[in-house]
């Protein structure tokens, strides 16, 4: 759940203090029902990115790494050409560049990966 924790914190700071969103980050309610309230506001991203991660679950073995790059390389193909974000993954730019974009963009589940990836990098 950490990964939804981050992706929470991400968006909060984005979004109108008022809406049904940001009132059930602040009730604490669950990934489900934000997620819910997401959608039916039009915050797409936000909700998709929780429910990626509700479905993801556990990464299958191997480099950490290499499953970074298999899913950075994954989540590019759904961006389109004329994305900073796209454009950085396709050159091969760090990490932390690409995240820095991701965030500017409002690819909440792409940050979440990049600092989840980074911090099992620390362990």
């Amino acid at each position: 759940m950490d990964t939804i924790k981050r992706i929470l914190d991400e968006a909060r700071g984005s979004i109108p203090s008022n809406s049904k969103t940001a009132l059930a980050i602040d009730a604490g309610l669950s990934p489900e029902k934000i997620a819910s309230a997401a959608t039916e506001e039009g915050m797409h991203e936000i909700a998709g990115a929780i429910f990626e991660v509700l479905q993801v679950g556990e990464e299958p073995d191997g480099n950490a790494l290499d499953i970074v790059r298999r899913r950075l390389l994954d989540f590019r193909k759904d961006l389109p050409a004329s994305s900073e974000t796209a454009k950085l993954i396709d050159a091969g730019a760090p990490l932390d560049e690409i995240s820095e974009n991701a965030e500017e963009e409002g690819l909440f589940s792409l940050v979440a990966m990049l600092v989840e990836a980074e911090q099992e990098g620390e362990r």
